[in-house]
């Protein structure tokens, strides 16, 4: 929806003999514009992830109920499938852990794609006030 509009309007008025430098131009600004929302991404990422890591750390403490509960649980289903006393409850200590990254890794990306469809909705708007392109003139050349 937004890159032809755009590349439209990046060729209009471009005489025909400036159109492979235009292309080379467009290029570099496109792959510049991905460079940066890629680090963009990233960056939400690792900062939602800390955000949601910290969150739950209240709950998975050895002082409230749930978590005695849980560890409890996990432990004897780990003595069940043949591990010793101490080794099911080190794999549940692990398992827990484990659970609270991964739902902070997801509640992350959740955040990530809230974010690039924020980004992607102003890109909309903006290309939707582009400069008008005079039809049934000559095509431009581009690739």
């Amino acid at each position: 929806m937004i890159f032809i509009p755009i590349l439209t309007a990046s060729f209009q008025g471009i005489p025909h003999d400036k159109t492979d430098l235009a292309s080379a131009l467009i290029n570099a600004a496109r792959n510049t514009g991905g460079l940066i929302g890629i680090s963009l991404a990233n960056n939400v990422l690792a900062h939602r992830e800390q955000f949601h890591q910290s969150r739950p750390v209240d709950l998975v403490n050895p002082s409230t109920d749930q978590y005695r509960a849980a560890l409890n649980q996990v432990t004897g289903y780990f003595a069940a499938q043949g591990a010793s006393p101490a080794d099911a409850q080190h794999r549940a200590f692990a398992w827990i852990g484990q659970q609270v990254q991964t739902q902070a890794t997801l509640l992350a990306y959740i955040d990530v794609f809230w974010a690039l469809m924020l980004i992607s909705a102003a890109a909309i708007r903006l290309a939707l006030i582009l400069r008008k392109v005079k039809l049934g003139g000559p095509a431009p050349v581009g690739h």
